[in-house]
């Protein structure tokens, strides 16, 4: 008979249980990722930056971008709104500026440190092998992927390629001109699939109708100076002010790098012209427990479960979220730790170790 995890539970905790459950509030930390449908587009996108075409002018923007800490309006509005076709994601974002400036003109160099729009991509919603690309105002970009998140001790690879990324800008002004004020400038991008779906380990060259990505964007904004009629970064005391950080969907933390908290594109068949209900992400709600407990318990309030003996197991009290019960237990391994967690309200069991490695034991 299969043992369950209520089962390794009663098991484990007659011989190694340390009896008083620990209490981690997870309800502040859960995020609840934006969901977006991506229709498909059977017509020839020009990529130019202006969103001309009859299916972008049919194609629904995001929900403005939130700060990334989600508790602060952004002073300038940013969307984005997305297409597909059998060889690329579309994407067009507009970003309301007054000022639109960059002075980085390197491809691959540090993008940030203009403003600037970045794309994040994990096509297999895993956290790990995932796709970074920035772009400028000049449309200078830079395209890397990570093994995993830098506070996992993941290693950007910044000679990595998108083979046949395209992107243009459009300005809404002058750029790099203080003299006057601008209105916005946008980004369109064409994301080649296959490329983005290389880190399958089958051949794969595009989704299907129904899959669905984990993204986000972003949006990086710095205070600036003018100064002998060009555009910098502000300084106060010769250091620079940090810059502002806009998302689409809430990260909860200045960090990007938490691909767990990213939002969810959904790609259908459907044209522009028949809408369609998202689709039900599964296990979703228990993914992102299984993360806001690993947080807190590696990097957060309670490092001091890892201090315990290998072989120790550590009941968690009962976690209630959105009609959902949660029974998990902290169990100390030889290479580090994993969080069992039962969902009583499916019936179903998973576990995540300390590398964020989620899978469902049924």
């Amino acid at each position: 008979m299969r043992l369950t995890i209520i089962g390794f539970f009663l098991l484990t905790s007659c011989i190694f249980s340390i009896e008083e459950p620990v209490f981690i509030d997870v309800h502040k930390k859960v995020v609840f990722p934006k969901h977006y449908i991506v229709y498909k587009t059977k017509h020839t996108i020009n990529l130019d930056g202006k969103p001309e075409e009859e299916d972008w002018q049919n194609a629904s923007f995001t929900e403005p971008f939130i700060d990334i800490e989600g508790i602060k309006v952004p002073q300038y509005k940013t969307q984005v709104k997305m297409l597909w076709d059998d060889q690329y994601l579309y994407l067009y974002a507009e970003m309301e500026e007054p000022h639109i400036w960059g002075d980085i003109t390197n491809h691959d160099a540090i993008i940030f440190y203009n403003n600037d729009f970045e794309v994040f991509i994990d096509p297999t919603d895993d956290t790990y092998n995932y796709t970074e690309i920035e772009v400028n105002a000049l449309n200078t970009t830079w395209d890397l992927r990570l093994d995993k998140p830098y506070r996992f001790g993941g290693k950007a690879n910044d000679y990595y390629e998108i083979e046949g990324l395209k992107t243009a800008v459009e300005i809404a002004g002058t750029i790099n001109d203080p003299s006057d004020m601008d209105q916005y400038w946008a980004v369109e991008m064409a994301i080649p699939l296959e490329v983005i779906l290389q880190k399958k380990r089958k051949k794969v060259k595009g989704p299907q109708a129904g899959d669905y990505w984990r993204v986000n964007f972003s949006r990086v904004q710095w205070e600036h100076s003018i100064d002998s009629g060009g555009y910098s970064r502000k300084k106060v005391d010769g250091k620079l002010l940090p810059e502002y950080n806009w998302v689409w969907s809430n990260q909860g933390a200045i960090n990007m790098h938490c691909p767990e908290r990213w939002g969810y594109i959904e790609f259908t068949d459907n044209e522009l012209t028949h809408k369609k209900s998202p689709i039900e992400i599964e296990n979703l709600l228990t993914k992102q427990v299984a993360y806001a407990l690993l947080e807190q318990i590696r990097l957060g309030a309670h490092q001091k479960m890892l201090d315990n003996k290998v072989g120790q197991t550590q009941k968690i009290q009962s976690i209630h979220l959105k009609d959902e019960i949660f029974e998990a237990k902290f169990v100390k391994t030889y290479s580090g730790f994993e969080i069992y967690i039962y969902n009583q309200t499916l019936e179903k069991e998973f576990v995540i170790n300390e590398m964020g490695r989620f899978k469902s034991l049924q």
